[in-house]
């Protein structure tokens, strides 16, 4: 885990945070995060106004290459995680944007050894074929 996510962590676990639980869906060539709830040791929702440095990569096309460059970018908490998760899901590279899509969640548990899940459920569309020779009901009429 990188110091960023790792002092991420940190600063909602010194506001009160014990868990974050972030949504996501997708289909039809779109997906995004749907929520970040952040959750204190009660199972309390709570609100955090606090900031978080993030590294946000950003590729320009310089004399006929591309260069890849790393951003510090400092952001919302909810920014940060929401940046933390979908890099998560590209690492996975499970397709859950596209045709029928997917949806999932990423569940933090900021106690004290941090656990990350992330969950992605990927839909699909099944059906089922019946053929039936027909050709003795023609002989018969």
């Amino acid at each position: 885990m990188s110091q960023h996510i790792k002092t991420m962590f940190d600063q909602l676990r010194a506001a009160g945070a014990a868990e974050v639980v972030i949504f996501f869906d997708g289909s039809g060539d779109s997906g995004s995060i749907e929520s970040v709830d952040i959750f204190a040791a009660e199972n309390q929702r709570m609100q955090i106004d606090l900031t978080a440095i993030y590294p946000k990569q950003k590729s320009t096309y310089v004399d006929g290459q591309w260069v890849d460059e790393v951003e510090q970018k400092e952001m919302s908490i909810y920014e940060a995680l929401e940046a933390y998760c979908y890099d998560e899901l590209e690492k996975t590279n499970i397709d859950w944007y596209n045709n029928d899509g997917g949806f999932g969640e990423m569940r933090i548990d900021l106690g004290d050894t941090v656990s990350v899940e992330l969950e992605v459920n990927q839909r699909y569309t099944e059906y089922h074929t019946s053929s039936f020779n027909l050709t003795e009901e023609l002989e018969e009429n």
